[in-house]
């Protein structure tokens, strides 16, 4: 389906506003802070910069007043292009409180990637720091829009924002205008694609952490290691820690180290935590070598990606007094499953059950039918709190969508005793680091060099990335060398999308639909034996 732009009348503004309407805003409150939520509590810190519960209602509910004065109507989209900072927090409650839609993006775009997404989401205000401002005024332009620019400094909120979050407060009470968050993640057919996620599935996506995830109340303190432009760092945990008033650390973007990390555990006397796979080894060297302690650690979810049993065993030797959860989940439908620390020994391969708070799985063959257990199929979920669907992409939902049913696109198989157990991917999505890479949006870039005739990037296994893109090219050239393609990829992707290793080939297998079989290809490679 599309999702609508609504603008609810003055009327409808009035009702919602007596009821109180759904909203990520009665987080912080409608007429005050929540029972049992200090106003000097702490609620953020980032770098030297620290907020309460009661500066970051006050902040969030003036720059809600500033947006609406500005012209901003309910539905309206706010993007955010910041790296971790905790005004990307303040500006997503101001959107919830003035009834617009707050859109993260991946401050790491070039200006050709961020152009696509403003060109669905066409902002009224884009947020983003004076060392990204060149990319976003070029990727405005680029769509020809007319997008306010708010600057902020790189060390400092700076004198433009500061005005916009200090005036007087939003004083009326809007309705939440869904969607209130658009997350966008690289698209299959090389386009992001938006998830478009409603106050009501955001609330109750909290509420389902709450419930499934060990001790989250008022003393947690939550470090964020992932960016916020993604759900794990905007969504995963750390709405369902506001909710109940514990306090958020942000992890600064880039340069991270296992050291870093455990500094910042214990600096901050951090209870929770989401970890990557990836950052296992690398925490564990760290540890063994150091005398940092993470003694605070009371709980750590992992997650993102395939993490071994091994790895698992290791954590919680490394760290006995903390409950590790293994779990299965994506930005389309929440917590899928999870493997709670204390039933880790007895399905140490699995990814657990089905998560409290009304999720359901079903593992389904081609054609939809149900399959019993131990059979391997596709993994359909469905839930309370499922997205809206993805942002102005009905053949996406059409596609995604059956019956309140969500299809994952990935494999899997559930035993006997409801435990699902991962085994492998239906698209040939690359995670690296956490990271989302699907391989058309390289392959579009990699088919604009001249000469060059086909293509293919596939995911190859890496110890500490978790897999990196390879690209395989067929070239008329004989001059065009593996620098000069990645400084092609790098001048109009992210740096983490450019090739690790790029492979000349003199020709591509082809299967007998006439399509490049990227299982082959990534054999080959694998192997050693592009010709066979």
């Amino acid at each position: 389906m599309t999702i609508a732009q609504t603008r609810p009348t003055s009327a409808d503004s009035a009702g919602a506003a007596s009821n109180h309407p759904v909203s990520a805003a009665s987080i912080l409150g409608w007429h005050g802070l929540p029972s049992g939520v200090a106003s000097d509590a702490p609620a953020l810190t980032w770098g030297v910069h620290h907020r309460t519960y009661g500066q970051l209602r006050a902040r969030a509910r003036s720059l809600a007043g500033a947006l609406r004065e500005a012209g901003l109507e309910p539905g309206d989209r706010v993007v955010v292009h910041l790296p971790n900072r905790g005004e990307t927090f303040e500006i997503y409650f101001a959107c919830a409180y003035a009834g617009l839609t707050v859109v993260p993006t991946n401050f790491r775009f070039r200006s050709r990637e961020l152009a696509l997404v403003l060109e669905d989401v066409v902002p009224a205000v884009i947020f983003t720091e004076a060392s990204l401002r060149g990319v976003v005024e070029t990727a405005v332009a680029e769509v020809g829009q007319s997008a306010r620019i708010v600057e902020l400094l790189a060390d400092e909120p700076g004198p433009d924002y500061e005005q916009l979050s200090n005036g007087p407060e939003l004083t009326e009470y809007l309705p939440g205008t869904d969607p209130h968050l658009v997350l966008f993640t690289s698209g299959t057919t090389g386009r992001p694609k938006g998830i478009a996620m409603s106050h009501r599935c955001i609330l109750e996506y909290a509420a389902q952490q709450v419930v499934n995830y060990p001790g989250i109340t008022r003393d947690t303190v939550l470090l964020i290691v992932p960016p916020l432009f993604n759900a794990g760092g905007i969504n995963d945990l750390a709405i369902a820690t506001f909710l109940m008033g514990g306090h958020l650390v942000l992890f600064p973007s880039g340069g991270w180290s296992a050291q870093g990390l455990l500094d910042a555990v214990d600096r901050h006397a951090v209870t929770h935590a989401i970890w990557f796979p990836t950052m296992i080894k690398p925490i564990l060297q760290t540890r063994a070598a150091t005398s940092s302690s993470g003694e605070s650690l009371k709980a750590v979810v992992v997650g993102g990606e395939h993490c071994t049993p091994t790895a698992l065993r290791e954590l919680r030797a490394a760290f006995p007094q903390a409950q590790f959860v293994n779990t299965y989940g994506l930005t389309e439908a929440g917590l899928v499953t999870q493997l709670p620390h204390d039933e880790f020994e007895l399905k140490p391969e699995s990814v657990g059950r089905v998560s409290r708070g009304g999720q359901a799985i079903d593992i389904r063959d081609a054609d939809g039918a149900s399959l019993a257990a131990g059979f391997v199929g596709e993994i359909w979920t469905t839930c309370n709190f499922l997205p809206e669907g993805y942002w102005h992409a009905p053949e996406l939902n059409d596609k995604a969508r059956l019956d309140g049913w969500l299809n994952t696109g990935d494999l899997g198989r559930v035993d006997a005793d409801g435990y699902l157990y991962i085994e492998g991917r239906q698209r040939d999505l690359i995670i690296s680091k956490g990271q989302n890479i699907y391989p058309a949006e390289i392959e579009s870039v990699l088919m604009e060099i001249p000469g060059v005739t086909a293509c293919a990037v596939v995911g190859i296994p890496d110890p500490e990335f978790g897999e990196t893109p390879h690209a395989v090219l067929v070239s008329a050239r004989g001059d065009l060398t593996e620098d000069a393609v990645k400084e092609h990829v790098t001048a109009r992707l992210a740096s983490f999308k450019r090739p690790r290793v790029v492979h000349f080939w003199d020709s591509l297998p082809l299967s007998d639909a006439n399509k490049v079989p990227k299982a082959e290809v990534r054999d080959r490679i694998m192997t050693g034996s592009p010709t066979d």
